[in-house]
């Protein structure tokens, strides 16, 4: 087995948890190897250990920031265009039921096709905002 490129500290000094300073995941404190890597979990304590283990927890946070931005920021095309039609199906159903509804005085039906059209204004609204 290979032998870990550095040894893993506490995260935050919290006694439920661990930070492997191989590749930055966080294990609970009864771990004996890091579930991620398999790295060897050695407790260290002092100021340079802390240091050392603030700036991996820091590096961890903004790498996990990054990949959550760009999951976000590339929105397929072919996911926009269907929930453009979702939209758009939902809102022009909730308007079909709610004039179907108003012609029959049916008031169960007015609340669901006011919650279809809901439903459809909230989808339209959320491809069209910009975040």
């Amino acid at each position: 087995m290979d032998k870990p490129k550095k040894e893993p500290t506490t995260l935050n000094h919290s006694e439920d948890s661990k930070l492997c300073l191989n590749c930055g995941f966080p294990n609970r404190n009864t771990d004996a190897q890091c579930m991620y890597c398999r790295t060897s979990l050695v407790e260290d304590n002092g100021l340079f250990n802390w240091i050392r283990q603030t700036y991996y927890v820091l590096r961890w946070r903004w790498q996990l920031k990054q990949k959550r931005d760009n999951l976000e920021s590339k929105t397929p095309v072919y996911r926009s265009f269907g929930f453009f039609v979702l939209g758009v199906v939902l809102s022009g159903v909730g308007i079909f039921v709610f004039t179907s509804a108003m012609s029959q005085n049916s008031f169960s039906s007015g609340l669901i096709a006011l919650l279809l059209i809901g439903y459809g204004a909230v989808t339209l609204k959320t491809l069209f905002s910009s975040k």
